[in-house]
């Protein structure tokens, strides 16, 4: 009984002292450009693990497991829609980011390491899709350009299609 009642003081220490460390924010812009509000919803991508599971989205609150890998989100919730309840920046020596709580209609909510979501896509609008639809742009272009320039295209017929690239992008 004395093991679990340190174990369990030595927890609340620990998160006592990552609360202090969190600068509470309203909103973020985040690396793909998004600015997240609380009260936004995310749509989350695919997991990035080997078997589909989440590595930057885990189980949060009340239902943290002491194993972690109990705590990452299954293969399953890919494309659930989770909502922003709290965004916390941390600046602590072993845990640095923006962290999004999200609730995703449960009774739980979840952990949401949001760059590194977005680098791994485990978000929609991550950093590979929009990368992808950059480069398509550009390429699209340069194709464009080699048109106008071998004669193929006039010049009105270059602006218009132009235009369209640009918009459409």
């Amino acid at each position: 009984m004395r093991k679990i009642a340190l174990v369990l003081i030595s927890c609340f220490i620990v998160s006592m002292s990552y609360s202090q460390n969190a600068e509470k924010l309203e909103e973020y812009t985040a690396s793909n450009g998004v600015t997240y509000k609380i009260g936004d919803e995310i749509k989350l991508g695919r997991g990035s693990d080997t078997n589909g599971k989440f590595v930057y989205a885990n189980v949060g609150g009340w239902a943290v497991s002491t194993n972690p890998e109990d705590n990452r989100l299954g293969a399953a919730n890919a494309g659930l829609i989770v909502t922003v309840k709290k965004i916390n920046k941390y600046n602590h020596k072993r845990y640095k980011g923006v962290y999004f709580i999200v609730g995703g209609g449960n009774i739980t909510n979840y952990t949401l390491d949001i760059e590194n979501a977005i680098q791994s896509c485990e978000v929609e609008n991550c950093a590979q899709e929009s990368q992808t639809v950059t480069t398509d742009k550009y390429d699209q272009l340069a194709k464009l350009k080699k048109l106008l320039d071998d004669g193929v295209l006039s010049v009105e017929e270059y602006e218009l299609e132009k235009k369209k690239i640009l918009n459409d992008n």
